[in-house]
C-alpha cells in the first residue's frame, strides 16, 4: 500500500497516471482494510419462546472466557416428538441512533438449506456455530436444541470475510417459525471492533 502512495499524481507529460490511486481511492481502500480486520465480542443474549407450546429455554446465555472474549450457550427443550417444517427468519441490524436493518434474509426454510446449503451469507453464519450444536442435520428433529461454548475467538474474522462490514453494535435476530407459526426469536447482540 505505501507504493500506491507514492505513485505521483501526474505523469512528466501532464496526463493522469492510471495507476495512482486518488484519494477517494487509497480512503476507500483503507476502510475496507479497517472493515476486514475485525474483532467481535458478544455483548448480550436475549432468547424467548413466543408459543409456549413448542418449548422453553433452559438456558440462554453469556459467559466470559477473559476481558476480550466471551461464549454463547444454548439451551432449548422442545416439546413437540418431532418437527420437520422449521423456517427461519434472518436479520441483521446496525445501531446508529437505534438499530436499523444492516442485512436483511428473507425467510428461507430450514430443512430445505440444511439438506442443500448453497447461500453464501447464510453458509457463513451457520458455520458460525455449526460444530458447537446439534443443529448439524437435516429435519425431523426430534430432540433438544442445544449450542454450547461458542467462542468470539474462533469468530474473528469470519463474519467479515466475505462482505466488509463498518465497525459498530449490532444485533442479530433469529425468528423461528414452525408449522408457519412464529415459535421463537433469539437477539445476539455484538460489537465489531
Amino acid at each position: 500500500m505505501v507504493a500506491l502512495l507514492l505513485l505521483p499524481e501526474l505523469l512528466p507529460n501532464g496526463k493522469r497516471n492510471p495507476c495512482s490511486p486518488t484519494a477517494a481511492a487509497t480512503l476507500k481502500l483503507f476502510l475496507n482494510l479497517q472493515c476486514i480486520m475485525a474483532h467481535v465480542t458478544f455483548t448480550n443474549l436475549k432468547c424467548n419462546f413466543t408459543n409456549n407450546k413448542i418449548g422453553e429455554f433452559q438456558y440462554c446465555q453469556i459467559k466470559a472466557v477473559n476481558r476480550t472474549h466471551k461464549y454463547i450457550s444454548i439451551y432449548a427443550k422442545i416439546f413437540p416428538k418431532s418437527i420437520d417444517n422449521v423456517t427461519v427468519n434472518l436479520q441483521c441490524m446496525r445501531n446508529n441512533n437505534g438499530f436499523k436493518p444492516f442485512i436483511i434474509i428473507k425467510s428461507f426454510d430450514a430443512c430445505k438449506f440444511l439438506k442443500n446449503p448453497t447461500n453464501p451469507i447464510l453458509i457463513s453464519y451457520y458455520n458460525t456455530f455449526k460444530d458447537r450444536s446439534n443443529i448439524n442435520h437435516t429435519c425431523p428433529y426430534d430432540h433438544d436444541i442445544i449450542i454450547d461454548k461458542v467462542y468470539t475467538g474462533n469468530h474473528d474474522l469470519l463474519f467479515s470475510r466475505f462482505l466488509p462490514i463498518p465497525h459498530g453494535d449490532y444485533v442479530i435476530v433469529v425468528t423461528f417459525f414452525v408449522y408457519n407459526a412464529e415459535a421463537s426469536k433469539v437477539h445476539l447482540y455484538l460489537k465489531i471492533s
